[in-house]
Parts: structure tokens; sequence; C-alpha cells
């Protein structure tokens, strides 16, 4: 009788490892079939079911966020992983996004441009994110772009924009009342949400999009 107790044990246990990994390998194809590439999600730490949650929108992705002048070559833009990095402004708090940094540590330098079509979904100041702009992609996934030193335009909610139009520009606000400056070197923070059945606004760490982005820079003359 435990003879058979054990074959059936590994039977079972076998079972589920090969569910596993039929289940990490359709995931793989889905993501190969999106185009998107599986090393950036590797060296961010992003497990395969929570990379499937950048499917929705991944195919709405068209330029990085910072523009730089034209002048026959790219301008160089600084960012590294630091995803769930501390924060303490506000509370000890855990960094939901990337910033982004300029070669030339300018407010109101660098233009900072819609990564995708999409819709104004929140616009205005907060005092974690200063001058902000929130923009929800056809696919759903919400793009969020804080300390802007000012708008491109004066947009509204439920204004369309279009991927490459100038939101504002890169800055340095935020950290209290409205219309705080100067308390840290001028950034674009870039956070990425979508919705899921548990999380009205889940996070996603905006690295691999970034990484994906950065050879997709728009240029003006300026």
């Amino acid at each position: 009788m435990g003879k058979w107790v054990l074959i059936l044990w590994l039977l079972i246990f076998a079972d589920a490892q090969l569910s596993g990994y039929l289940q990490d390998e359709t995931s793989l194809l889905e993501l190969q079939r999106a185009g998107i590439p599986e090393e950036p999600f590797l060296e961010a730490g992003i497990g395969r079911e929570e990379s499937l949650l950048y499917l929705a929108f991944w195919k709405d992705l068209v330029w990085f966020p910072l523009a730089g002048p034209f002048h026959g070559t790219q301008e160089e833009f600084f960012f590294e992983n630091s995803w769930h990095d501390q924060r303490s402004y506000g509370g000890e708090r855990l960094h939901e996004g990337c910033d982004i940094f300029g070669s030339r540590s300018i407010s109101g330098y660098y233009p900072v441009i819609s990564i995708t079509d999409g819709r104004v979904e929140q616009i205005g100041w907060l005092p974690l994110g200063g001058w902000r702009i929130g923009i929800r992609s056809q696919g759903g996934g919400y793009f969020y772009y804080a300390h802007l030193s000012s708008y491109g335009k004066n947009f509204g909610e439920g204004d369309q924009v279009k991927a490459g139009e100038v939101l504002g520009f890169m800055g340095d606000s935020g950290y209290g009342p409205q219309g705080t400056t100067g308390q840290f070197p001028p950034h674009l923070h870039l956070g990425i949400y979508v919705r899921t059945e548990e999380e009205e606004e889940h996070a996603l760490n905006p690295f691999p999009v970034l990484q994906f982005l950065q050879e997709k820079q728009k240029n003006f003359s300026y």
C-alpha cells in the first residue's frame, strides 16, 4: 500500500512540475509573439506572470518619454532600475516608477512626450509628483509623468493625445505644496499602472519599457 501511495505522490508531483513548466513556456511564447524582449524583464527580476500584464499595452508603445534637441545625434538620457527603492518624503514608501535624467540638469529644457496615443485621465498638482499628467493608452496602460516644470499646452481631462505629442517639460516640481521646486535635481518620474482583478491601479516596473524605447527617441529643433 505504501509503495502505491509513493508512486501516486510522485505522479502528482511530476504533473505539477510539468504544469508549471508548460505555463512558463506558454507565457514566454505569448511575450515573444507580442515582440516583447525577455532579457529586460529577467534583468529587472520581473516574473513571467507579472510580465504578462505588459501585454495589454505593449503594442501602444511608440516613443521614449524624453526628447532632445535635434543636432544629428541622440541626446543621452540616464535611468536605472530604481523600482521599489526606499523613499521617505510623505512617510516611508517604495518607489513605484523609474527616474530619467538628462545630460543637462536644467529644469524646463527637455520636452516630455507621450509614449503612446491615449486620453488625459488626470492632470494638475500632487505633493509627491508636482505638476503631473496621466495618460491612459488604448490598451489600458496608465502612464504617469511627474515633476514637470510646465505643460506643453492647456490640457484638460478627457483630451486625446498622440504618441510623440509634447506633454510638458522635465522639471523639479513636487515634494511640497503647489509650486514647490528645487527639492531634487530635474528629472522625469515615469510610472505605469494597469487594472487587474485585484487592484484598480496595479503598479508595474517601467524599466523594461524604457529599455525597449531608448532607441526610439524623438528630437526637436529648439
